[in-house]
Protein backbone atom coordinates (compact mmCIF):
# COMPACT_ATOMS: atom_id res chain seq x y z
CA UNK A 1 0.00 0.00 0.00
CA UNK A 2 1.40 3.40 -1.04
CA UNK A 3 2.06 6.23 1.58
CA UNK A 4 -0.80 8.11 2.30
CA UNK A 5 -0.71 11.72 2.60
CA UNK A 6 -1.21 13.13 6.44
CA UNK A 7 -4.16 15.70 7.57
CA UNK A 8 -4.46 17.91 10.36
CA UNK A 9 -7.37 16.37 12.39
CA UNK A 10 -9.73 18.34 13.55
CA UNK A 11 -8.85 17.62 17.20
CA UNK A 12 -5.83 16.61 19.33
CA UNK A 13 -5.46 12.94 19.83
CA UNK A 14 -7.63 12.07 23.06
CA UNK A 15 -4.83 11.05 25.24
CA UNK A 16 -6.73 11.95 28.26
CA UNK A 17 -6.17 11.19 32.31
CA UNK A 18 -9.67 11.26 34.43
CA UNK A 19 -9.63 10.94 38.61
CA UNK A 20 -12.55 10.69 40.52
CA UNK A 21 -13.63 9.26 44.07
CA UNK A 22 -14.90 5.14 43.75
CA UNK A 23 -17.95 5.05 42.23
CA UNK A 24 -17.98 8.42 40.55
CA UNK A 25 -18.51 6.89 37.77
CA UNK A 26 -15.27 7.11 35.92
CA UNK A 27 -15.61 3.23 34.47
CA UNK A 28 -18.61 4.54 32.90
CA UNK A 29 -17.33 8.01 31.15
CA UNK A 30 -14.70 5.18 29.92
CA UNK A 31 -17.36 3.06 28.13
CA UNK A 32 -18.23 6.31 25.97
CA UNK A 33 -14.85 6.43 24.74
CA UNK A 34 -14.48 5.78 20.55
CA UNK A 35 -15.03 2.19 20.30
CA UNK A 36 -13.97 -1.12 19.85
CA UNK A 37 -11.90 0.12 23.26
CA UNK A 38 -9.48 -1.91 24.81
CA UNK A 39 -9.60 -2.73 28.64
CA UNK A 40 -7.15 -2.79 30.85
CA UNK A 41 -9.31 -4.00 33.63
CA UNK A 42 -7.08 -3.86 36.82
CA UNK A 43 -9.94 -3.00 39.15
CA UNK A 44 -11.74 -6.41 37.63
CA UNK A 45 -15.22 -4.27 37.75
CA UNK A 46 -15.59 -3.02 34.13
CA UNK A 47 -17.42 -5.74 32.87
CA UNK A 48 -20.21 -4.18 34.89
CA UNK A 49 -20.67 -1.05 32.39
CA UNK A 50 -19.71 -2.53 28.24
CA UNK A 51 -23.73 -2.58 28.28
CA UNK A 52 -22.70 1.39 28.45
CA UNK A 53 -20.36 1.02 25.33
CA UNK A 54 -21.44 1.89 21.73
CA UNK A 55 -19.65 -0.28 20.23
CA UNK A 56 -17.10 -3.69 21.03
CA UNK A 57 -15.00 -3.95 24.36
CA UNK A 58 -12.28 -6.54 24.41
CA UNK A 59 -10.14 -7.83 26.83
CA UNK A 60 -6.75 -7.63 27.48
CA UNK A 61 -6.88 -11.12 29.25
CA UNK A 62 -9.17 -13.93 30.57
CA UNK A 63 -6.10 -13.70 33.55
CA UNK A 64 -7.05 -11.20 36.00
CA UNK A 65 -3.43 -10.65 37.15
CA UNK A 66 -2.34 -10.05 33.68
CA UNK A 67 -4.15 -6.71 33.83
CA UNK A 68 -2.01 -5.23 36.94
CA UNK A 69 1.23 -6.43 35.48
CA UNK A 70 3.07 -3.91 33.41
CA UNK A 71 5.67 -6.33 31.27
CA UNK A 72 2.64 -8.64 31.17
CA UNK A 73 0.62 -6.06 29.47
CA UNK A 74 3.33 -4.98 27.24
CA UNK A 75 3.76 -8.45 25.77
CA UNK A 76 0.11 -8.62 25.29
CA UNK A 77 0.09 -5.48 23.65
CA UNK A 78 3.07 -6.80 21.48
CA UNK A 79 1.61 -9.63 20.09
CA UNK A 80 -1.90 -8.49 19.70
CA UNK A 81 -2.45 -5.01 18.57
CA UNK A 82 -1.67 -5.22 15.42
CA UNK A 83 -4.65 -5.52 13.20
CA UNK A 84 -7.34 -5.60 16.07
CA UNK A 85 -8.37 -2.28 15.21
CA UNK A 86 -8.97 -1.16 18.55
CA UNK A 87 -9.34 2.54 19.12
CA UNK A 88 -9.34 3.28 22.42
CA UNK A 89 -7.05 1.79 25.42
CA UNK A 90 -8.91 2.26 28.59
CA UNK A 91 -6.23 1.95 31.90
CA UNK A 92 -9.17 1.01 35.02
CA UNK A 93 -6.92 2.10 36.99
CA UNK A 94 -3.56 2.95 37.04
CA UNK A 95 -4.34 3.44 40.99
CA UNK A 96 -4.57 -0.80 40.85
CA UNK A 97 -1.31 -0.71 39.21
CA UNK A 98 0.63 1.22 41.00
CA UNK A 99 -0.57 0.77 44.75
CA UNK A 100 0.95 -2.98 44.92
CA UNK A 101 4.11 -1.46 44.27
CA UNK A 102 4.37 1.54 46.55
CA UNK A 103 3.09 -0.77 49.41
CA UNK A 104 5.84 -3.10 48.55
CA UNK A 105 8.44 -0.86 48.80
CA UNK A 106 7.01 0.74 51.91
CA UNK A 107 6.78 -2.59 53.70
CA UNK A 108 10.73 -3.66 52.84
CA UNK A 109 11.54 -0.05 54.00
CA UNK A 110 10.02 -0.59 57.10
CA UNK A 111 11.79 -3.99 57.98
CA UNK A 112 15.16 -2.17 56.98
CA UNK A 113 15.40 -4.71 53.84
CA UNK A 114 16.75 -1.30 52.28
CA UNK A 115 20.06 0.61 52.50
CA UNK A 116 18.71 3.32 50.27
CA UNK A 117 15.42 3.82 50.89
CA UNK A 118 14.55 6.19 47.69
CA UNK A 119 15.73 3.04 45.34
CA UNK A 120 13.42 0.98 47.22
CA UNK A 121 10.85 2.90 44.81
CA UNK A 122 13.21 2.15 41.49
CA UNK A 123 10.72 -0.79 40.50
CA UNK A 124 7.64 1.31 40.66
CA UNK A 125 9.00 3.86 38.34
CA UNK A 126 10.49 1.35 35.93
CA UNK A 127 6.79 -0.43 35.96
CA UNK A 128 4.98 2.82 35.37
CA UNK A 129 7.67 3.61 32.70
CA UNK A 130 6.88 0.08 30.87
CA UNK A 131 3.41 0.71 30.94
CA UNK A 132 3.67 3.71 29.93
CA UNK A 133 5.55 3.60 26.60
CA UNK A 134 3.70 0.09 26.07
CA UNK A 135 0.23 1.46 25.94
CA UNK A 136 1.20 5.08 23.73
CA UNK A 137 3.39 3.17 21.27
CA UNK A 138 -0.02 2.21 19.31
CA UNK A 139 -0.82 5.61 18.10
CA UNK A 140 -4.76 4.76 19.81
CA UNK A 141 -6.94 7.33 22.07
CA UNK A 142 -5.96 6.61 25.54
CA UNK A 143 -7.50 6.59 28.99
CA UNK A 144 -6.06 6.75 32.15
CA UNK A 145 -8.07 6.25 35.11
CA UNK A 146 -7.07 6.77 38.88
CA UNK A 147 -8.63 7.97 42.03
CA UNK A 148 -9.15 10.62 44.66
CA UNK A 149 -8.34 9.85 48.12
CA UNK A 150 -9.11 11.92 51.69
CA UNK A 151 -6.16 12.08 54.13
CA UNK A 152 -5.00 14.00 56.69
CA UNK A 153 -2.11 16.99 56.33
CA UNK A 154 1.05 17.35 58.87
CA UNK A 155 -1.25 19.29 60.81
CA UNK A 156 -3.84 16.88 60.28
CA UNK A 157 -6.33 18.88 58.60
CA UNK A 158 -8.31 17.42 56.15
CA UNK A 159 -7.19 16.88 52.70
CA UNK A 160 -7.20 15.71 49.57
CA UNK A 161 -4.58 13.50 47.22
CA UNK A 162 -4.76 11.69 44.15
CA UNK A 163 -3.55 7.81 44.48
CA UNK A 164 -1.03 8.69 42.10
CA UNK A 165 2.10 10.81 43.32
CA UNK A 166 2.77 14.38 41.81
CA UNK A 167 6.02 12.91 40.53
CA UNK A 168 4.29 9.93 38.41
CA UNK A 169 1.70 12.59 37.44
CA UNK A 170 4.43 14.74 35.72
CA UNK A 171 6.33 11.75 33.82
CA UNK A 172 2.62 10.77 32.85
CA UNK A 173 1.40 13.85 31.39
CA UNK A 174 4.08 13.55 28.59
CA UNK A 175 1.51 11.19 26.83
CA UNK A 176 -1.59 13.22 27.75
CA UNK A 177 -3.43 16.20 26.04
CA UNK A 178 -5.89 16.79 28.66
CA UNK A 179 -6.18 15.86 32.47
CA UNK A 180 -10.04 15.44 33.85
CA UNK A 181 -11.96 15.30 36.67
CA UNK A 182 -15.16 14.17 38.07
CA UNK A 183 -16.70 16.52 40.22
CA UNK A 184 -20.12 16.83 42.03
CA UNK A 185 -22.09 19.45 42.51
CA UNK A 186 -25.52 18.78 44.87
CA UNK A 187 -25.94 15.37 43.50
CA UNK A 188 -25.23 16.60 39.90
CA UNK A 189 -22.11 15.03 38.46
CA UNK A 190 -19.77 16.64 35.88
CA UNK A 191 -16.19 16.87 34.15
CA UNK A 192 -13.91 19.51 34.61
CA UNK A 193 -11.08 20.26 32.41
CA UNK A 194 -8.12 20.68 34.71
CA UNK A 195 -5.66 21.19 31.82
CA UNK A 196 -5.44 21.28 28.40
CA UNK A 197 -2.42 21.08 26.09
CA UNK A 198 -3.58 22.77 23.44
CA UNK A 199 -7.17 23.95 24.41
CA UNK A 200 -9.25 25.70 26.97
CA UNK A 201 -9.12 24.69 30.53
CA UNK A 202 -10.99 25.64 33.87
CA UNK A 203 -14.25 24.68 32.44
CA UNK A 204 -16.77 22.57 33.58
CA UNK A 205 -19.51 20.36 31.43
CA UNK A 206 -22.06 18.01 33.23
CA UNK A 207 -24.26 15.17 32.35
CA UNK A 208 -27.99 15.13 32.10
CA UNK A 209 -28.31 11.41 30.58
CA UNK A 210 -26.70 9.67 33.77
CA UNK A 211 -24.13 7.55 31.91
CA UNK A 212 -22.02 10.39 30.50
CA UNK A 213 -23.41 9.53 26.50
CA UNK A 214 -21.63 11.59 24.49
CA UNK A 215 -19.66 13.22 26.71
CA UNK A 216 -16.58 12.55 25.20
CA UNK A 217 -17.60 14.77 21.97
CA UNK A 218 -18.76 17.33 24.38
CA UNK A 219 -15.67 18.02 25.96
CA UNK A 220 -13.55 18.22 22.51
CA UNK A 221 -16.36 20.71 21.27
CA UNK A 222 -15.59 23.27 24.53
CA UNK A 223 -11.85 22.75 24.88
CA UNK A 224 -10.71 22.74 20.99
CA UNK A 225 -14.37 24.44 19.10
CA UNK A 226 -13.60 27.32 17.13
CA UNK A 227 -9.74 27.06 17.92
CA UNK A 228 -7.47 27.63 14.73
CA UNK A 229 -3.72 25.75 14.73
CA UNK A 230 -2.35 28.99 15.51
CA UNK A 231 -4.91 29.40 18.49
CA UNK A 232 -4.15 25.95 20.20
CA UNK A 233 -0.05 26.91 19.20
CA UNK A 234 -0.40 29.92 21.19
CA UNK A 235 -2.34 28.58 24.20
CA UNK A 236 0.23 25.35 24.61
CA UNK A 237 3.28 27.85 25.08
CA UNK A 238 0.93 30.25 27.29
CA UNK A 239 2.20 30.69 30.59
CA UNK A 240 -0.47 29.70 32.72
CA UNK A 241 -2.08 32.03 35.52
CA UNK A 242 -3.21 29.47 37.85
CA UNK A 243 -3.12 25.32 38.76
CA UNK A 244 -5.53 23.35 39.79
CA UNK A 245 -3.60 21.98 42.52
CA UNK A 246 0.47 21.30 42.92
CA UNK A 247 0.26 17.60 40.86
CA UNK A 248 -0.47 19.95 37.81
CA UNK A 249 2.36 22.96 38.67
CA UNK A 250 4.94 20.53 39.34
CA UNK A 251 4.12 18.89 35.70
CA UNK A 252 3.66 22.46 34.31
CA UNK A 253 7.50 23.21 35.67
CA UNK A 254 8.66 19.63 34.49
CA UNK A 255 7.72 20.12 31.06
CA UNK A 256 9.51 23.08 31.06
CA UNK A 257 12.98 21.55 30.96
CA UNK A 258 14.59 22.91 33.46
CA UNK A 259 15.02 20.13 35.77
CA UNK A 260 16.93 17.27 35.76
CA UNK A 261 13.77 14.89 36.11
CA UNK A 262 10.29 15.47 37.51
CA UNK A 263 11.66 14.19 41.26
CA UNK A 264 13.73 17.13 41.02
CA UNK A 265 10.69 19.43 39.97
CA UNK A 266 8.70 18.13 42.97
CA UNK A 267 11.77 19.00 45.37
CA UNK A 268 11.85 22.51 44.24
CA UNK A 269 8.67 23.23 44.20
CA UNK A 270 8.90 22.34 47.95
CA UNK A 271 11.75 24.52 48.47
CA UNK A 272 10.17 27.22 46.90
CA UNK A 273 6.78 26.97 48.93
CA UNK A 274 8.68 27.06 52.21
CA UNK A 275 10.82 30.02 51.28
CA UNK A 276 7.68 31.78 49.32
CA UNK A 277 5.93 31.18 52.60
CA UNK A 278 2.79 32.41 50.66
CA UNK A 279 -0.47 32.73 52.31
CA UNK A 280 -2.73 31.81 49.40
CA UNK A 281 -3.03 29.81 46.27
CA UNK A 282 -2.95 32.39 43.83
CA UNK A 283 0.85 33.56 45.99
CA UNK A 284 2.04 30.16 45.41
CA UNK A 285 1.53 29.96 42.27
CA UNK A 286 3.09 33.15 41.73
CA UNK A 287 6.06 32.37 43.25
CA UNK A 288 6.89 28.71 41.65
CA UNK A 289 5.92 30.45 37.96
CA UNK A 290 8.40 32.95 38.94
CA UNK A 291 10.88 30.19 40.13
CA UNK A 292 10.65 28.22 37.12
CA UNK A 293 10.95 31.46 34.79
CA UNK A 294 14.51 32.62 36.29
CA UNK A 295 15.76 28.72 36.09
CA UNK A 296 14.84 28.69 32.24
CA UNK A 297 16.63 32.05 32.08
CA UNK A 298 19.63 31.20 34.19
CA UNK A 299 20.17 28.09 31.91
CA UNK A 300 20.22 29.32 28.84
CA UNK A 301 23.02 32.25 29.83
Amino acid sequence: MPFRKMSTPAYPPRHWALVGYPGAGKSTFAAQMAAPILAIDADHRFAEVIDQAAGDVYNLSENPADHVDPRRIAELLRRNMAGAGVRTIVIDSLTAIITPLVTEAILANDAGENKNRIAAFKSKALAVRTLQDAITAYGVATLWIYHYRDTRDAHAKAATTTTISAVELARLRRSLNMQLSVIDDSGRRGIRVDWARRGRSGLTLFDDSGHWAGMPERIEAAVYGGLSESDQDELEQMTPASFSGPAEAIAWGFERGCFRDAVHAKNAYAKCKAEAAPRTASGMWAAWIADVERRISESVK
